[in-house]
C-alpha cells in the first residue's frame, strides 16, 4: 500500500466544559477501567514505540468523528496488507489525522496491526461505520476490531507526533498474504518457521479449511527460549477460538470445513519461532498404552528438543476412572514436560505438571499428550504413568488387595521402580477423619514418594478437593497428614504412594497413625533405653531406641538442662512390628562433646518421654589421610604351623594377637591399617571370626562367617594400635591364617584410589579378558587391568578387585599376586567341588597385569574391578569396624528381607563419624544370612544402573561375608539380591574421601 497523505482536521473537536465536562470523564474513566475503549489503563505509549500484543479490542460507545465527517477527506485503502503490504507514511505534526475508506463488507472484523518503523509513532486507529458510529479504538500493537455497524468502514491515524508510521490492515476470514500452517504429527518435528523482527512484530498464518483436525495441540518456540510471543486464532468472524497467552501452549476445537488464521503476535522482541500443531482428536494416531494396571510399568520417553512431545490414545468406559502423571526427576532446572488429557470431544479435561494426577472419567476415549517444557539443550528423561484405577465396580484390584484404617496401619515397605510404579490401599473413611502416614524413604534430594488420596465421588481434574486430601507436612521429609472434611462423603477411598519427583528406584516404609476420628486415641510414645550409648560429635548417629508405642512418627532430640543441644531433628530408619524399638539417626552437627539427655520433643519431660544423662557424644575421629603401601602377598599369621603365633587351634571366645608393624617390610611405626585375608581353617562348628584394633573392646561385627569344617577366606581392613591387631574366635575351634597384601600410612609415599563402578574384566567362561576356557592346575591367567575399562595405562600400582571362583572340579585355591613375580605362598581364594564363592583381592600391579593361579583341578575364574591404586586419587581413613546395616533389625534401612531382584539402599555419608561430602567409596564387610535360593549379591554407588558384576555368592541357608569396596556418588550405596530372600548385614571399616 502506497504512502497516505495527511488529512488535516477542518474543525478543532469540541471539548465539553462545566458538569458535561465531569460526565464525560466520569464515562472515560469507567470505559478505561472497565476496557470498554479496547485501550488498557495500565499501558502507556511513546512516540515511536510499539505497544504490547493485544486481545481483540472490544467496541465503544458509538460517537461521531469530529476531526473529519465520515464519507470525506477519506482515501481509498485495502484490506489485505498482509499480502499487499502495509500503510505508511508521516505525520508532520501531532493531531495529524489519516482517513482510509475500507471496502470490508458489513459483518467482518479487522486485525489491525500497529508497527511503526525505527524512529516513528504510533498512532490512534480509529473505526467508524458509514453512519459515523465508532467501531473502536486502539493504539495496541495488534488488536482485533468487531464490524458491528454498516459499511462502508473508515480508519482514522491520528498522530501522536510527528513521525513515520506503518500500520497494516486485515480482513478477518481473509488469510491472503498469510503463511500456510501445515499439521504434524507427534514427534520433535514442526510445521512452520517465522521470523519477527523489531519494526515487524505479527505475522499472519492459514489453517485451511480442509487442514485441520477436530481438535489440535498448538505449541511454539524460539531461539532465545523467552516468552516473548503468543499465537492467536481466529474464525472468519475475527471471534479469538483460542490463544496461547501466558504459556507457548494452548489446545483448540475447530468446526469442521471452516478456515481459520493464526495471528503471532510478539512484544517488541526480534526473534525466530518455529510452530507445531498436532492432532488431538478423536482421529489423533497414537498408540495405546501396554498397560493401564494399576502400578504397572511406565512407559519410558526422553525428550530432545523444545517441541518434541508424544501421545498416547486410551480407551475405556464412561464409568472408569483413570490416572495419568507425567514425572520428570533428573530434569534440569527449569526444564521439564506437561502432560494433558483430552476427551473425544475434544474438551481439555486436565492438565498435569507437577507431583498431583490427572484424573478422568467420562468419556469413551481420551488422547494423552505429553510435550516438552523448558528444554535448554539436555534431554528430559519423562516416564508416563496411565492406570486405570477404578471402574463401575469399584477400586482396581491392585488396590482392594490391600486395606489399611485411618485409626493407623502397621509398617509398609516397599521398593518404587519404573516396573513397579506404585502402591496402592483401600481406606474406609468418615468425616472430620485425619491421619499421619509417617515415612523414611531412600531419596537423595528434597523429592520423596508422594501419597495421594482419592475419592469415587470426584474422578476428574488435576485439583485438589478439600473435602479429602492427602498434603506433604515437610519438604523433604515423606510425611503427610491425609483428611476428610465435615463435608466429605464417607465411603471407601484410595491411598495411592508414587514416586512422584523421586528418583526412582526408591525405597519406602510407611505407617499410618490416627490423629482425629480415632476409634482408639493414639498412645504416647514411651522410652526405655538406647543403644549405642555414645557416638561422636559432627555427624548423625544410628541408634536404636527401646520402648513402647514407638512409630516412624516418634523424635527425639538430645537436652541438657531441659534445653534443646540440636537444631537438627531425628530422623526415623525403621520401627519393629510391635512398636518396642525404633532406629533413629541422632545428629550431632552442632552439638558439644557431653552427656545428654535423651527427650522426645513438645512433652515437657513428661515420665517415660526422656532418659537422664543417656547419651554422650564424644569428640569426632580425625580424618587420616592414609595412602596404601601395597605388598606382595605374605603370610603373617598360620595357627597350624607357629607362624605369628603358637602352634595350636583358637578356642570359642580364644583371642590372636598379631604383631604386623615391623614384620616382612612393614614398618615398625606410622602404620595406621593393615590389609589381610584372613582364612579360617577346619572349624569344628559354624561360628565367625572378628578382627580389629588390638586392645579394643570386640565390636559387635563379623569378618568371617562360616560352617562347621568349611574352610573360607575374607580379605580385612583393619585399623592398627600397638602394632597389632586382634582375631577372636566365637565359637568351636578353628586355625586362622592371614596373609598381609598391604598397609595403610600416612604421608606421600604411598598409593591412593580411584574407585571405579563394578566392572568386569575377566570371565573364562565367555573369554572375557583372558581365553575362553577353564583353568587347569597350576594354570596361570595374566589378567591385563591397566588401560582396561578407565583404568590408566601406567602409573597403577595396585588394583582392587572381586575374584570368584566358579564350579571347581575339586577343592582348591587360587592366589593371586604381581605379574612376573614368583607364586607367593599364600591363598586369596579357597574353595571346595562345586562352589562358586568369591574373595575380595588388593594386589600389586606390575607392568599393567596381574597374574591368577589355580592350585589343583580345573575353575572358571571371574574379576571384577572396583578401583585402582596410583600417585593421584582418594586417601583411606580407617573407621570402626561399625554394624551400619541389618536388614533382620531394621538397622540402617526397612526391617525384613531382600527379595528377588529387590534392592536395600544404606546412608553411609554423614554417619557414624564418616563424612557428609567428600567421600569416594567405602569398605563395608557385607553378610547374607538366611537365603531362602541360591543367588547373589552385587554392591554399587546407590543411583546408579545396575552393573552386571557380582560381590557375594551365596547358596541356599549360607551365611557368608565378603569385603567390598564400592564407590560413593550422593551418600548412599546399594545392594541387590538376585534371587530367593535373603537378610543383609554391612559392617564398616572406612573410607575413602578426597
Amino acid at each position: 500500500m502506497s504512502p497516505l497523505p495527511v488529512c488535516r482536521p477542518r474543525r478543532e473537536r469540541r471539548r465539553p466544559t462545566g458538569a458535561a465536562a465531569l460526565v464525560v470523564l466520569i464515562v472515560t474513566v469507567m470505559a478505561v477501567f472497565l476496557g470498554l475503549n479496547g485501550t488498557a489503563s495500565a499501558v502507556t505509549s511513546k512516540p515511536g514505540t510499539t505497544k504490547p500484543a493485544a486481545t481483540a479490542s472490544p467496541k465503544a460507545k458509538p460517537r461521531v468523528s469530529a476531526a473529519v465527517e465520515p464519507g470525506t477527506d477519506c482515501a481509498a485503502a485495502r484490506d489485505e496488507d498482509y499480502a499487499s503490504g502495509p500503510a505508511t507514511g508521516t505525520f508532520a505534526a501531532a493531531g495529524d489525522v489519516v482517513c482510509l475508506t475500507l471496502p470490508t463488507a458489513t459483518g467482518n472484523g479487522l486485525y489491525l496491526v500497529n508497527e511503526p518503523p525505527s524512529g516513528g509513532v504510533t498512532p490512534e486507529l480509529t473505526v467508524f461505520d458509514s453512519q459515523g458510529a465508532q467501531q473502536c479504538d486502539t493504539t495496541y500493537a495488534f488488536s482485533v476490531c468487531k464490524l458491528t455497524g454498516t459499511a462502508p468502514f473508515q480508519v482514522m491515524l491520528t498522530a501522536p507526533d510527528a513521525g513515520a508510521y506503518r500500520v497494516t490492515i486485515q480482513r478477518t476470514g481473509d488469510t491472503s498474504g498469510c503463511t500456510a500452517w501445515p499439521q504434524s504429527a507427534f514427534g520433535g518435528s514442526w510445521g512452520v518457521q517465522v521470523p519477527l523482527t523489531a519494526d515487524q512484530q505479527t505475522a499472519c498464518l492459514a489453517i485451511g479449511a480442509d487442514q485441520h483436525s477436530a481438535a489440535e495441540l498448538f505449541d511454539f518456540t524460539n531461539t532465545t527460549h523467552q516468552l516473548n510471543a503468543s499465537v492467536q486464532l481466529y474464525d472468519s468472524a475475527g471471534d479469538k477460538v483460542c490463544a496461547t497467552l501466558g504459556s507457548s501452549t494452548t489446545t483448540c476445537t475447530f468446526t469442521p470445513g471452516t478456515a481459520y488464521a493464526a495471528l503471532l503476535v510478539g512484544t517488541g522482541t526480534a526473534d525466530t519461532y518455529k510452530l507445531v500443531r498436532r492432532d488431538v482428536s478423536a482421529t489423533a494416531s497414537c498408540p495405546a498404552p501396554a498397560s493401564l494396571t494399576v502400578g504397572g510399568p511406565s512407559i519410558p520417553y526422553t525428550f530432545t528438543s523444545a517441541l518434541d512431545s508424544r501421545c498416547l490414545r486410551v480407551t475405556a468406559a464412561t464409568t472408569d476412572k483413570l490416572w495419568f502423571t507425567v514425572r520428570t526427576p533428573a530434569a534440569a532446572d527449569g526444564a521439564g514436560v506437561a502432560l494433558g488429557v483430552v476427551d473425544a470431544s475434544g474438551k481439555v479435561v486436565c492438565r498435569q505438571q507437577g507431583v498431583l494426577p490427572c484424573r478422568a472419567t467420562g468419556s469413551t476415549s481420551y488422547v494423552v499428550y505429553v510435550i516438552a517444557s523448558g528444554y535448554a539443550g539436555t534431554p528430559i528423561t519423562a516416564p508416563v504413568d496411565t492406570w486405570r484405577i477404578g471402574t463401575a465396580s469399584g477400586w482396581a484390584p491392585q488396590c482392594t488387595a490391600h486395606t489399611v484404617s485411618p485409626d493407623g496401619f502397621s509398617l509398609r515397605s516397599g521398593t518404587l521402580t519404573e516396573s513397579t510404579t506404585a502402591y496402592c490401599a483401600v481406606i474406609q473413611m468418615q468425616p472430620s477423619q485425619r491421619f499421619e502416614v509417617y515415612g523414611t524413604d531412600s531419596s537423595t534430594t528434597t523429592h520423596t514418594p508422594w501419597v495421594s488420596l482419592l475419592s469415587s465421588a470426584s474422578s476428574s481434574g488435576s485439583g485438589i478437593d478439600n473435602n479429602y486430601q492427602c498434603f506433604e507436612d515437610n519438604v523433604g521429609a515423606f510425611n503427610f497428614s491425609c483428611l476428610t472434611s465435615a463435608s466429605a462423603t464417607a465411603g471407601q477411598y484410595a491411598l495411592v504412594v508414587t514416586p512422584a519427583q523421586a528418583d526412582t528406584p526408591v525405597e519406602y516404609s510407611m505407617q499410618g497413625v490416627c490423629q482425629q476420628g480415632c476409634s482408639t486415641p493414639s498412645m504416647q510414645a514411651a522410652l526405655t533405653s538406647v543403644s549405642p550409648a555414645s557416638g561422636p560429635t559432627g555427624t548423625e548417629n544410628q541408634v536404636v531406641l527401646h520402648g513402647a508405642n514407638l512409630t516412624l512418627g516418634t523424635q527425639v532430640e538430645l537436652a541438657s538442662d531441659y534445653t534443646t543441644a540440636s537444631a537438627y531433628p531425628s530422623e526415623p530408619v525403621s520401627v519393629s512390628p510391635d512398636g518396642t524399638s525404633l532406629t533413629v539417626r541422632i545428629s550431632t552437627y552442632d552439638v558439644a562433646p557431653g552427656t545428654y539427655d535423651v527427650v522426645v520433643p513438645g512433652t515437657g519431660y513428661a515420665p517415660g518421654t526422656y532418659l537422664t544423662g543417656a547419651y554422650t557424644v564424644t569428640a569426632a575421629p580425625a580424618a587420616t589421610p592414609d595412602r596404601l603401601v601395597p605388598v606382595t602377598p605374605t603370610r603373617f599369621l598360620d595357627t597350624r604351623n607357629g607362624t605369628g603365633a603358637p602352634k595350636q587351634r583358637v578356642g570359642a571366645g580364644g583371642v590372636v594377637k598379631l604383631k604386623v608393624t615391623g614384620m616382612h617390610g612393614v614398618p615398625t611405626s606410622g602404620v595406621t591399617a593393615v590389609v589381610m585375608n584372613v582364612t579360617v581353617v577346619a572349624p569344628t562348628t559354624s561360628g565367625y571370626v572378628t578382627v580389629y584394633p588390638d586392645g579394643q573392646t570386640p565390636p559387635s561385627v563379623s569378618n568371617i562367617n562360616f560352617a562347621a569344617k568349611q574352610t573360607i577366606p575374607n580379605l580385612v581392613t583393619v585399623p592398627v594400635v600397638n602394632g597389632t591387631v586382634d582375631l577372636r574366635n566365637a565359637h568351636g575351634t578353628v586355625d586362622l591364617v592371614a596373609d598381609v597384601s598391604g598397609y595403610y600410612a600416612a604421608g606421600s609415599t604411598g598409593s591412593a584410589l580411584t574407585p571405579l563402578t563394578p566392572t568386569r574384566f575377566l570371565d573364562t567362561r565367555n573369554g572375557t579378558g583372558a581365553p575362553k576356557q577353564r583353568v587347569g592346575a597350576g594354570g596361570v591367567v595374566k589378567l591385563k587391568v591397566a588401560g582396561v575399562h578407565g583404568v590408566p595405562t601406567s602409573g597403577v600400582t595396585a588394583v582392587v578387585m572381586n575374584v570368584t571362583a566358579v564350579k571347581p572340579s575339586t577343592s582348591g585355591y587360587v592366589t593371586v599376586y604381581p605379574d612376573g613375580k614368583p607364586v607367593p605362598a599364600v591363598s586369596n581364594l579357597n574353595f571346595t567341588t562345586g562352589e562358586t564363592i568369591p574373595n575380595l583381592v588388593i594386589v600389586p600391579v606390575i607392568d599393567g597385569t596381574v597374574d591368577l593361579r589355580n592350585a589343583s583341578g580345573t575353575v572358571d575364574l571371574v574379576a571384577d574391578v572396583t578401583g585402582w591404586f596410583s600417585s593421584t586419587g582418594s586417601t583411606f581413613t580407617s573407621s570402626g569396624p561399625v554394624r551400619l546395616l541389618d536388614t533382620r533389625s531394621g538397622l540402617g534401612a526397612r526391617i525384613g528381607t531382600v527379595g528377588p531382584g529387590g534392592i536395600v539402599s544404606l546412608q553411609v555419608g554423614g554417619v557414624d563419624g564418616v563424612p557428609s561430602s567428600g567421600v569416594t567409596a567405602v569398605v563395608l564387610n557385607v553378610t547374607v544370612t538366611g537365603p531362602t535360593a541360591g543367588s547373589y549379591l552385587t554392591v554399587y554407588p546407590h543411583g546408579r544402573p545396575l552393573p552386571a558384576v557380582s560381590n557375594l555368592n551365596f547358596t541356599t541357608g549360607e551365611t557368608i561375608s565378603n569385603l567390598v569396596v564400592v564407590p560413593v556418588v550422593d551418600g548412599r550405596v546399594t545392594l541387590a539380591n538376585h534371587a530367593g530372600d535373603v537378610h543383609v548385614v554391612a559392617d564398616l571399616n572406612g573410607y575413602f574421601s578426597s
